[in-house]
């Protein structure tokens, strides 16, 4: 077929239009948290990005590809021990690079996180305590006295006047026979009750935190007929604390209600209640409601065997297409010292899957799912 060329170039000189008018990522400003370890600050975004972070010396320099600075600003940081002051500033219009460089009082450690689901970029920005000598702390005077007094206390127990009444060999005998079988029966029996308890709760004596993904003013994505990524978090993070318990598993949800927490405090909350293992339920989202599938993300070396466990039991539960298990720094999985790991089912912006999802059975469907995946975890499958 001929194709017109004056039909062509015009329609190459729209195409090329509309996408040079794109508005790019603007970098909104900075937010600061002071803890007593650590400084948090949090980069408002327009959409979801990644900086690139370099370190400098007394310069921690973070540079967001395609993005522009709404408003350039240096902000003095009083209060902290890390760092001086933040910058803000559009490095360079071609290619389009917003710059945020942190001037620094000392040696650092830092991590940088763009959260899921909500525009905004998490620094954590620490000391850095290495060549550090630290003071010895005190013993613990009771365990110190239970090592250098070794004390031996003898006790007399005088023993009880029996009759002794003689017994024909035989009788012996047959006595320790039948003590024998008696005691042989209750082995057995103790075993196969241990088995058919290990069968039926084979998640007894884990402790996992269950976190539904957002909540409060931070009600994440939204699907077909404006439903809130927040509530379809809950609700099937409910279902799965329900077969978790079945299965033994003694379960702590980050929240049953509509209220927002801290990612920190999260963290925190998982470490204090000693948990095996962290599960974060979310539903994920695109701009173009044609994509589809389902991801698993983890971070540490210890998390993606139980990544690994429960997409395989999600892609074989709901048939979704495969889009990946990844290593991704999201802040909650990167900063947990146990396996865990952010689970993205479906895409709650695709037509078809963001109507299913507000189906109590498609919800009780993933959860079992990663209940499955769980139990597989814990049994090396």
């Amino acid at each position: 077929m001929r194709t017109d060329k004056r039909i062509l170039v015009p329609f190459l000189l729209i195409t090329l239009t509309i996408f040079a008018g794109a508005e790019p990522i603007k970098i909104s400003g900075v937010q600061v948290e002071h803890h007593k370890t650590y400084d948090r600050f949090m980069i408002g975004t327009s959409g979801e990005i990644m900086p690139k972070a370099k370190m400098f010396e007394e310069r921690l320099v973070l540079d967001f590809k395609g993005a522009a600075i709404e408003k350039s600003e240096k902000i003095a940081v009083n209060k902290s021990d890390r760092v001086r002051s933040v910058r803000l500033g559009q490095f360079s219009n071609e290619p389009m690079t917003a710059r945020v460089v942190f001037d620094l009082k000392r040696d650092i450690n830092y991590d940088v996180a763009s959260i899921l689901g909500k525009n905004e970029v998490v620094v954590e920005i620490s000391n850095n305590e290495s060549g550090k000598i630290y003071a010895l702390s005190k013993p613990d005077k009771t365990i110190e006295s239970v090592k250098t007094e070794k004390k031996v206390i003898a006790v007399n127990v005088k023993e009880p006047k029996f009759k002794k009444v003689a017994a024909s060999p035989e009788v012996v005998e047959v006595k320790k026979e039948t003590i024998k079988e008696k005691t042989e029966i209750k082995a057995k029996d103790k075993v196969k009750e241990k088995v058919k308890v290990a069968k039926k709760y084979p998640l007894r004596g884990k402790i996992i935190v269950v976190d539904p993904g957002h909540g409060g003013d931070d009600p994440g994505a939204m699907g077909p007929g404006g439903v809130w990524e927040k509530e379809i978090n809950l609700k099937t993070a409910k279902y799965l604390a329900g077969y978790l318990r079945s299965y033994g598993a003694t379960v702590y949800m980050t929240r049953k209600t509509d209220v927002r927490h801290k990612l920190s405090w999260i963290v925190d909350f998982a470490k204090s209640v000693k948990a095996d293992a962290y599960l974060a339920v979310h539903f994920n989202s695109m701009d173009n409601p044609r994509i589809s599938g389902t991801e698993t993300h983890y971070y540490t070396p210890q998390s993606y065997r139980l990544a690994e466990a429960v997409h395989k039991k999600l892609l074989s539960g709901i048939r979704r297409e495969d889009r990946g298990i990844m290593k991704t720094m999201l802040y909650t999985i990167h900063h947990s010292q146990m396996p865990a790991i952010l689970i993205e089912p479906v895409y709650m912006t695709h037509f078809q899957d963001g109507l299913l999802i507000k189906s109590k059975s498609f919800q009780k469907e993933v959860a079992r799912d990663i209940a499955l995946g769980v139990v597989d975890f814990y049994n090396g499958r």
